[in-house]
């Protein structure tokens, strides 16, 4: 009879154990490759000497990126004035700081933001100026 008890028991020791993972723990792990910043030809100039990106106020909460998906619809809402800027591709895992999906202060739209980071030149995939 003891031994029929150790044997259930030790079946029961090799269960996988039921974790719980919270939401931004599933969306960390969903992370794009890579991500989208726009940003002005000046702060692009003038980061070029620089290790990371020379941001504009607008990141200093926050640095705001995009989705791919999410683009077009950034640009023409925010950059359709601008006689030109550029698009960075920034390959995620090579950014500094915390990553976290949410909306926006204020809004109910999901983007990924980077807090107490920056972002190194090094993470920088492809660069393309758009010119309107």
């Amino acid at each position: 009879m003891t031994s029929i008890l150790i044997t259930a028991f030790l079946s029961l020791a090799t269960l996988p154990v039921e974790t719980s993972i919270t939401k931004a723990e599933i969306v960390q792990q969903q992370t794009p490759q890579y991500l989208y910043k726009v940003l002005s030809l000046e702060n692009w100039e003038a980061s070029q000497s620089a290790l990371s990106l020379q941001l504009s106020k607008d990141d200093d909460a926050f640095i705001h990126f995009s989705r791919d998906d999410q683009l077009e619809r950034i640009t023409s809402k925010y950059w359709a004035n601008a006689s030109e800027y550029i698009v960075l591709k920034v390959e995620t895992a090579k950014l500094a700081g915390k990553l976290v999906y949410e909306a926006n202060p204020g809004g109910t739209s999901q983007y990924y933001h980077l807090y107490d980071g920056s972002i190194p030149l090094e993470a920088i995939a492809e660069s393309k100026t758009v010119k309107n």
